[in-house]
């Protein structure tokens, strides 16, 4: 069937008509910067603090370096003065020296695989199932230091504490460009010192991966609020290879990409080009496919396709008696076996519906300065989270990758008696997690 012609001149006026009104349509920008954003620092001290004024006057690097230093000394003195009162445990011997107590819990588990690699047989029970083995642990962290013991000849103990306080130091100056997108000078400071003071800080000195991977988190972030797509994807190969982050970080970038849609579709301010699209999503991808590649090498080399889930299960069968607990059940599992029913499910339901009004309900107009990058992280790991961890000990652990979210607005308000009473009640939380987590009591098998 002919195409009707149109009263003027037909099909071809009418298509070059539409070409015309898009074509006289305002180009929409790059890029825009939400108007809550505001790097800016206000003073309401009607006396500039002396010390406070000479810090600032001085390079930034310099400014970093010394707020890491003065953190680590807290800590390091907590941290032997626990040691000097550490009994004789099935962890560690009475009384040990520093990098002896940095190196119990998990990080004997990395040394383990630093000195023997993966069991290609997975152990098993008298029933058959999956106990606790290495290959619940990423390889990225202990085969590097594994790599800089070989190198310095320095034992293990040593080059695992040395390479956390490498990473920390540089996560230290990855969050705090991070947030000079959106905090001014003194702000930017306080949110690092609070990430660096905070409850779980001692990770950046022991023989954690955690401290390695919180700089690849800043560097990711900073990546994706500069929207560098593919240059992401090394780190993100390696990030997700050094802690199970990538399907979170997977979920962030669809947060993020979906959000570029709706700005240009939708609220119609700001474009995004098929050549980005294409390169978000190929990031996109690749992250989800490195969130799974540890599951599907351990199950290769094992021979068993779960295997690495059967592992992780391992460390919760103590709680779950062996039951099944599939996404976003394990909360619910852990509220019932902590609190018993039910006020175990009413605690977890009133936690979830918590974050979810501080991080884009109530807290939106707040989390609107630190961009929609942050936003979606928050979400993403929380939503990761509580689809596949059990609560118990390590939860303060597991929920710290967070800081990006929380740091910025602790950091926010400008009032010198809040500064120091939230940096004196983050010493005193990092005492009481020292206390109850990583210090080992007589019995104690709950690892920090």
């Amino acid at each position: 069937m002919s195409t009707p012609l149109l009263p003027g001149g037909g099909v071809d006026d009418e298509r070059n008509k539409r070409m015309s009104v898009r074509a006289s349509m305002p180009q929409l920008p790059a890029r825009i910067l939400h108007p809550a954003i505001d790097p800016t620092d206000y003073p309401i001290a009607a006396r500039p603090n002396p010390i406070g004024q000479a810090l600032l006057r001085l390079p930034v690097w310099v400014q970093l370096t010394i707020l890491y230093v003065l953190s680590r000394i807290v800590t390091t003195v907590l941290m032997l003065w626990f040691a000097s009162r550490q009994p004789d445990s099935w962890q560690i011997s009475a009384q040990p020296d520093y990098f002896s107590f940095a190196n119990i819990w998990d990080a004997a588990w990395y040394q383990r695989i630093a000195t023997y690699g993966y069991p290609v047989t997975l152990p098993v029970n008298e029933l058959g199932a999956v106990t606790e083995n290495a290959w619940a642990f990423m390889p990225v962290y202990p085969f590097l230091v594994r790599g800089v013991s070989l190198v310095t000849l320095l034992p293990f103990e040593v080059a695992s504490v040395l390479v956390s306080l490498a990473a920390g130091l540089a996560t230290a100056f990855a969050f705090h460009r991070l947030m000079r997108y959106f905090l001014g000078p003194r702000a930017a400071l306080v949110a690092v010192g609070l990430v660096l003071f905070g409850p779980i800080s001692p990770l950046f000195q022991v023989g954690y991966a955690e401290a390695l991977h919180f700089w690849m988190l800043c560097q990711l972030l900073i990546e994706l609020r500069e929207r560098r797509w593919l240059q992401m994807m090394p780190l993100i190969a390696v990030a997700s290879l050094t802690r199970p982050t990538g399907l979170a970080w997977a979920f962030t970038m669809l947060l993020v990409i979906l959000n570029r849609y709706y700005s240009q579709h939708v609220l119609r301010i700001e474009r995004f080009d098929r050549r980005e699209q294409l390169h978000a999503w190929i990031a996109a991808v690749f992250s989800g496919v490195m969130g799974l590649a540890w599951l599907i090498l351990c199950g290769i080399v094992t021979g068993r396709p779960l295997g690495y889930l059967d592992t992780e299960h391992a460390w919760r069968n103590h709680y779950t008696g062996g039951a099944d607990t599939p996404p976003f059940t394990p909360w619910f599992h852990a509220g019932k076996f902590w609190l018993d029913q039910p006020h175990g499910t009413l605690i977890v339901a009133v936690m979830i519906l918590g974050v979810t009004a501080i991080i884009v309900g109530l807290g939106a107009p707040m989390m609107q300065r630190f961009g929609a990058e942050i936003t979606a992280w928050g979400v993403a790991y929380f939503s990761y989270i509580l689809a596949v961890f059990f609560p118990q000990s390590s939860t303060f652990r597991m929920l710290f990758p967070m800081f990006p979210a929380a740091a910025g607005p602790m950091a926010l308000p400008q009032s010198p008696l809040y500064r120091v009473l939230v940096f004196a009640g983050a010493i005193v939380a990092q005492l009481l997690w020292l206390r109850f987590m990583w210090f080992v009591e007589p019995g104690d098998w709950s690892a920090p």
